[in-house]
């Protein structure tokens, strides 16, 4: 037999970040979380579920970033994030790439998942759900 099940290294989970809006519009300025693993990652999937929108007219980035002020659009890309679009609704958010020959999202054990707004973002709450396994 070539292929045999690894019990030994097979380790995954899903994360859940809570995410509160805020008036930055910086790069992270929303906030970031470090891999919580310290090894590398592969992101299978992610979920945004919003109890409110923003009050103000931004769009959502969200994406891996080498640190917490670089501004990632891997999982997010400018996502409208007020309430008339996004309040007490669940999204699916693009991570493995419907194109088998695109790469798909990897969190380097060192690197951040950033949260950008455009514009300020007061007003947004919901969570982000990370599914993922260690590569």
């Amino acid at each position: 037999m070539t292929a045999t099940k690894n019990d030994s290294t097979f380790n995954g989970g899903m994360l859940v970040i809570d995410i509160v809006g805020a008036a930055a519009a910086t790069d992270g300025g929303i906030g970031s979380v470090v891999n919580p693993e310290g090894a590398d990652l592969g992101v299978l999937r992610t979920y945004a579920w919003f109890d409110t929108g923003s009050t103000g007219a931004a769009n959502l980035d969200v994406g891996v970033g080498a640190d917490a002020t670089t501004k990632g659009t891997d999982i997010l890309s400018s996502f409208d994030g007020v309430e008339a679009t996004v309040g007490g609704k669940l999204f699916y958010c693009q991570a493995v790439p419907v194109i088998e020959t695109e790469d798909a999202v990897i969190w380097e054990s060192d690197e951040y998942i950033t949260f950008t707004g455009s514009a300020t973002t007061v007003g947004l709450a919901g969570k982000l759900f990370v599914e993922y396994v260690r590569l």
